[in-house]
């Protein structure tokens, strides 16, 4: 039987989990500035682009460990699966 497909939903699936929190910070914090430039009526791309970039990459070191625990068991099982695989 060939699992190939189903592994390969698993990697989306997995690629989804690990980017949806820092692009859900990334996309909270672009509308806020957002929101925040209108009010003040700021027009500077630098104003707006820095902090998302900061939040983005607290994000990043946030869920970077899980991220990474996640990727390694992710790897060692597809590893373990390749000879079913590539019957």
């Amino acid at each position: 039987m060939n699992q190939a497909p189903a592994e390969m939903l698993t990697a989306l699936e997995l690629a989804l989990r690990l980017s949806l929190p820092v692009l859900g910070a990334a996309f909270a914090a672009a509308l806020v500035l957002a929101l925040l430039s209108a009010l003040a009526r700021l027009s500077e791309p630098a104003l707006l682009g820095i902090p998302r970039a900061l939040v983005t990459l607290l994000m990043v070191g946030a869920t970077g460990s899980w991220a990474g625990r996640e990727l390694l068991a992710y790897t060692v099982r597809l590893l373990r699966a390749l000879p079913d695989l590539v019957r």
